[in-house]
């Protein structure tokens, strides 16, 4: 096991990246499990490659690096594709998913405008307090960001890549900068493209 710095209150260097294009067929995708795109393999290919985006920023000593990823083998699978790369393991966790939208997930989403179009409008309205049926409220999914973010900001390396998805990214960009989450919908997270943050290693 790697030993901890001698300074854990030093800056972490935090790289947020959504995974490569996946098969969504305009559906409601939140736990469904979805391959990627033929788009989302190339993606994988030019991140890694000598003027990719994660090229230089993982460069250097791998016991630098710990990198982490949702178990959706969307993210796995673009997790996987980098650390061939740069010779790191993946460690897999379920608490980097999406948010779980229960009944919906997995359904286009005109099925559910035709099918449960009350439901689906209420949620629309008043998306920061509903939850789909059976499945996350924002609330919960919020907390689970959080124990996900005391986890990584507590690593002992100056680095972590984290591959996610673009709900789980846009809370922990809120919880990091302090932003509302009312505002998580304004911040644009791009497939395949690395947001890197220096944040504290404190618990949030």
């Amino acid at each position: 096991m790697r030993k901890a710095p001698d300074d854990e209150s030093g800056p972490l260097q935090l790289i947020l990246l959504r995974h490569a294009d996946a098969i969504s067929d305009g559906r409601c995708i939140g736990w469904t499990d979805v391959p990627l795109s033929d788009t989302g393999r190339a993606q994988c290919t030019s991140l890694i490659t000598t003027d990719g985006p994660l090229r230089q920023l993982l460069a250097g000593d791998s016991g630098d690096l710990h990198v982490e990823s949702s178990d959706l083998s969307r993210a796995r699978d673009t997790a996987a594709a980098i650390s061939e790369c740069v010779e790191v393991p993946v460690h897999e966790h379920a608490d980097l998913r999406e948010m779980h939208f229960g009944a919906w997930d997995g359904r286009t989403w005109g099925e559910l405008e035709a099918e449960d179009g009350e439901r689906l409008a209420t949620w629309m309205a008043h998306w920061q307090l509903a939850a789909p049926p059976g499945g996350e409220s924002l609330a919960h999914m919020q907390r689970r960001v959080a124990t996900a973010l005391r986890r990584l900001t507590q690593r002992p390396e100056p680095r972590v890549l984290v591959v996610s998805h673009a709900g789980w990214i846009r809370l922990a960009l809120c919880l990091l900068q302090d932003r509302p989450v009312r505002e998580m919908f304004e911040i644009t997270v791009p497939h395949a493209q690395p947001i890197v943050l220096s944040v504290a290693r404190r618990p949030l």
